[in-house]
């Protein structure tokens, strides 16, 4: 089996459906998360994500990031979330959500925006609720973030470090798997916007930052961890990082 791999997309559409170009529609798709926030059509990548699934079923899989975590706390529980999802890229979201309403956003406080959007896009808060914490295919370890790699057993690691750990990639990788992950962008680790590699191939970090002036990556790799090809699509040269 091989296997075709995109993380942290923000809501950047038409990268997204150029990376996909390069899908040869026979290996797995996976998504690592991140499909959302600080890019201008979040809610048009939810809904070709959800398409490829519905279309493709098992072969396409799809990891939870930090923000769909965010984003669905801060629907359930609006007054203490949303300050931390408008800072970090929500505010993004919510416009693009409220383009296929009738409501004018500006008159909306964020607490009812909440509301509005847990009543009109049911489905698609339903299908980000279905994502998966992590994912083993083979020889390879799928997550959004990382694990705890303090340990030798990954089971071990919690909810949260699955989608918001950092620095894991510092400790060997003491698991039998190779750990491909998102979450952290490539200049922070290598001071580069493309895939790397530890020495040993033990960890293959993607996300090279799509939306603050890096690159939507692409990753064609064997079941057993090893990259075959790679492939990148330019992002957004005029925004920030925040988290």
């Amino acid at each position: 089996m091989n296997l075709f791999v995109v993380s942290d997309i923000h809501g950047m559409y038409k990268q997204f459906e150029q990376m996909l170009t390069h899908w040869d529609k026979e290996s797995t798709l996976v998504i690592l998360g991140d499909l959302i926030d600080r890019g201008p059509r979040s809610l048009d990548v939810i809904h070709k994500v959800m398409e490829l699934k519905h279309t493709y079923g098992e072969q396409v899989i799809f990891c939870k990031g930090n923000h769909e975590d965010m984003l669905l706390n801060y629907i359930e529980q609006p007054e203490s979330n949303y300050e931390r999802y408008f800072r970090n890229g929500g505010r993004e979201t919510m416009v693009n959500f409220f383009e296929s309403l009738p409501q004018d956003i500006k008159d909306i406080s964020e607490l009812e925006q909440a509301n509005i959007v847990k009543a009109n896009f049911k489905d698609e808060l339903a299908f980000l609720e279905t994502a998966k914490l992590h994912v083993v295919i083979g020889d390879v370890l799928f997550t959004h973030a990382g694990f705890d790699s303090a340990n030798t057993d990954f089971t071990i690691t919690t909810n949260r470090d699955f989608i918001w750990i950092r620095e894991h990639y510092l400790k060997e990788n003491g698991t039998p798997y190779v750990n491909v992950f998102g979450h952290t962008p490539l200049k922070y680790i290598h001071e580069s916007n493309e895939v790397w590699q530890s020495a040993d191939g033990k960890y293959v970090a993607i996300d090279g930052g799509c939306y603050f002036s890096g690159q939507l990556n692409g990753v064609f790799m064997s079941e057993h961890g090893e990259v075959l090809e790679i492939y990148h699509v330019n992002g957004d040269s005029s925004a920030s990082y925040i988290d």
